[in-house]
């Protein structure tokens, strides 16, 4: 008989959290009081995005699409360079686990979390969400409806300049406004991936979009009273990115079919390159018949040179990565 008088979570408590936390001291035999606190605190996080995500709260209603789902979401983190690969993993198995310890089987797993989170995909084969842009401005209006606004310009500065989510949020933002009105082009440095730092300038141009872009980002960051970029003072990333507003309006985002805002960013990209050679990019050729465009000049000998061009404007100066944003040519 269950410790527990309810049905609820497997008979081993009312809160999901709980029963996950109650399982795995049995699991493990009222022992291994390190390995259980970790997994308990892995399981909490799957527990609040579970409810956040698909309204659940009782393990008996999680399914393997569930787990499916959260897997996506994880892999979408460390593509978005917000979480590290190992944790992605780690957060997995930990999910597997108490599972395990709560079922009494081995039924609902994440097969193979490496396989997963560990490396993204090299070469894009779907149009990337928000790429439509009556598709994202419906997203940000949704966003900016729910006092998501901060958010919404990071969502559009990474649809506008490409950059990745840890830049927009990080961004000095007055700068950018004065370069962009100066230079008709902005130099992103903070918040920038590899080593790269703020010596190595990274100049990306302005349009339309742009422009709107840095206004928006602006306005937000003096009324809601910022600093020089979208961190209000005292306030760190990880409380606004991964446990407060970036986090949340993902939801909203996936209402819209914009998996992530590293998708945005990809978007971006294949918009530069049609800039770049007046052809629409690989993924987005795709799509078309073949004979509603010429053949594209960019696949024969101009392609190195613009890839560089492109791929030095994503901030990552490799060719073989660029596959991920944009796709790439029909064989």
């Amino acid at each position: 008989m269950n410790k527990f008088a309810t049905s609820r979570n497997f008979g081993h408590g009312k809160q999901i959290a709980w029963a996950g936390h109650q399982a795995l001291r049995v699991y493990y035999g009222q022992g291994h009081f390190a390995t259980v606190h970790a997994h308990v605190v892995r399981w909490r996080q799957f527990c609040r995005w579970l409810h956040a995500y698909h309204g659940v709260r009782d393990a008996c209603g999680i399914t393997q699409l569930h787990l499916d789902d959260y897997a996506d979401h994880l892999a979408q983190r460390v593509e978005e360079e917000t979480m590290a690969v190992a944790y992605a993993q780690n957060l997995l198995s930990s999910v597997s686990t108490t599972l395990k310890a709560l079922r009494g089987d081995a039924i609902l797993r994440v097969e193979s979390p490496s396989g997963i989170v560990g490396e993204r995909s090299r070469c894009r084969q779907t149009i990337p969400g928000g790429y439509d842009w009556d598709q994202f401005q419906t997203a940000l209006e949704a966003l900016r409806n729910a006092d998501m606004f901060r958010a919404a310009s990071v969502a559009e500065l990474a649809r506008s300049f490409g950059m990745r989510l840890r830049e927009a949020v990080l961004g000095d933002i007055p700068r950018w406004c004065r370069e962009s009105a100066q230079k008709g082009k902005i130099d992103i440095r903070e918040g920038t991936k590899g080593g790269r730092g703020k010596e190595v300038a990274r100049w990306v141009p302005v349009d339309g979009a742009g422009d709107c872009a840095l206004e928006n980002a602006d306005t937000t960051r003096q009324t809601l009273g910022c600093g020089n970029n979208l961190l209000r003072p005292g306030e760190s990333f990880d409380e606004l990115v991964n446990r407060g507003e970036i986090h949340r309006a993902r939801v909203i985002l996936h209402r819209h079919g914009i998996k992530g805002y590293h998708h945005l960013r990809a978007a971006w990209a294949c918009d530069r390159y049609m800039d770049l050679s007046n052809y629409p990019a690989p993924v987005v050729a795709q799509a078309l018949p073949a004979d509603e465009f010429p053949p594209d000049p960019a696949a024969g000998p101009l392609a190195e040179e613009l890839g560089l061009l492109l791929s030095e404007e994503l901030g990552h100066n490799r060719l073989d990565i660029l596959a991920a944003y944009i796709g790439t040519h029909r064989k």
